[in-house]
């Protein structure tokens, strides 16, 4: 019975309290003056003493009036962390205020740190500490909250890098102070490296990562692209031969189709074809086993075609390479026939065109001069149609396959 009474006693005492705390809370809001930093703490500490919603705002006024009251600001921010000291925000509005104060970098440093200890998961707060510490030249506080901003967010390591290079330019001392364990952060890397033509860091990244690769691997492809973009071709062969035994640097990637096209990026080839125009890998109709190139075209465009392609890197030294290979065609129109155009970055141009509008699988062959022998290249071997101006005979139709591509150097005579 006296329980009863007393659980009927204390419901109400309760009801009263809440009350009461939420009235002080509305008074004490009302009468606080932001722009007044001692009178209002004067005052929350008389009415209350356990901080609360109020105690909250008024901790939060200093970060709009950083420098213009520290002394006034350090109270207000060390009186509420003795009642909340898990508070990362104002952990971190003290350091700040401390380095607005001219406060030594050590004890500003120190604040920021502790901001991110009572919450180690939080990224902002991390990127937030590394940019004051870089700012006060701690390069080693930068760099580790640099590392746990990264922690599971690797959509983060362009910034971070980014940052970093600004005291770390070493790409291997970036590497390994700046990005967290695991994969995922080195495939994020090797993409920054493709974006910021950056191929220091990209070699860095990618001796780090597991081998080989699947072909159809991002951080495979950033690394293959962006090798070619720099003109360091053979990053490109070795890496691709660590994904493709098969390949022999210096020959026709996948020149027998033996492997599915790719998506155009790396050493697949390139299928950016214009409407009325189809490629497929042809698995019925080849020379060489398993498959050849198919490309459909319906006849209802007079289409241009110049992005169906595929880069070849080539070794250093000879000067002269033939490109061979067996075409067949179908059915083709128009006088203006597909034809094949090889380029490379030394002079080399050459054009080879259909003997036919239809024939069986026949071979071809064209010589590739080099300006120059001393270096590794590219060559750029592109499927292509150009348009007709006449308004008649201009749709293309039929089917054209390629199979069996081969690249070989000539070798030097004695005149060379």
């Amino acid at each position: 019975m006296i329980v009863f009474a007393l659980r009927w006693l204390l419901l109400p005492m309760a009801g009263a309290a809440a009350l009461f705390i939420a009235w002080t809370e509305h008074q004490t809001l009302r009468s606080l003056n932001w722009s007044e930093l001692d009178t209002s703490l004067a005052r929350l500490e008389a009415r209350q003493p356990w901080g609360g919603l109020s105690g909250r705002a008024l901790a939060a006024a200093p970060d709009e009036t950083l420098g213009l009251e520290p002394a006034a600001a350090e109270a207000v921010l060390a009186w509420q962390l003795q009642r909340y000291p898990l508070d990362p925000s104002r952990w971190f509005s003290r350091a700040l205020n401390a380095h607005a104060a001219g406060d030594c970098p050590e004890r500003v440093l120190a604040f920021a740190q502790a901001a991110r200890s009572v919450q180690p998961a939080h990224r902002a707060l991390h990127w937030q500490a590394a940019l004051l510490a870089y700012e006060l030249g701690d390069h080693d506080r930068a760099e580790r909250a640099l590392r746990d901003s990264l922690q599971d967010h690797p959509a983060g390591t362009r910034d971070a890098l980014v940052l970093a290079f600004e005291w770390r330019p070493d790409a291997a001392a970036l590497v390994e102070r700046i990005l967290p364990a695991g994969e995922p952060h080195l495939l994020a890397a090797l993409n920054v490296a493709r974006r910021y033509a950056w191929l220091d860091l990209a070699v860095q990244a990618w001796e780090r990562l597991p081998q080989p690769r699947a072909g159809d691997d991002p951080g495979l492809l950033d690394f293959v692209d962006l090798a070619l973009a720099e003109r360091q071709p053979e990053y490109a062969m070795y890496a691709w031969w660590q994904s493709f035994p098969d390949y022999d640097p210096g020959t026709v990637p996948n020149g027998d189709f033996q492997h599915t096209l790719g998506h155009g990026r790396g050493l697949h080839w390139r299928t950016r074809v214009p409407s009325g125009a189809a490629v497929t890998r042809d698995t019925v109709a080849y020379v060489t086993e398993p498959a050849s190139l198919r490309v459909d075209f319906d006849g209802r465009e007079n289409l241009r075609m110049s992005g169906l392609s595929l880069r070849i890197p080539m070794l250093a030294g000879p000067r002269a390479w033939v490109l061979s290979g067996y075409w067949r065609a179908d059915g083709l129109t128009t006088a203006n026939l597909p034809y094949l155009w090889v380029s490379g970055g030394e002079g080399a141009r050459a054009r080879i065109d259909l003997p036919a509008a239809a024939f069986d699988w026949a071979p071809f062959a064209i010589q590739i001069e080099r300006e120059t022998s001393a270096e590794a290249g590219v060559l750029d071997l592109q499927v292509r149609r150009d348009p007709t101006r006449l308004d008649f005979d201009r749709f293309l139709a039929g089917q054209l396959w390629l199979d069996a591509l081969r690249l070989e150097p000539v070798a030097a005579t004695d005149a060379d």
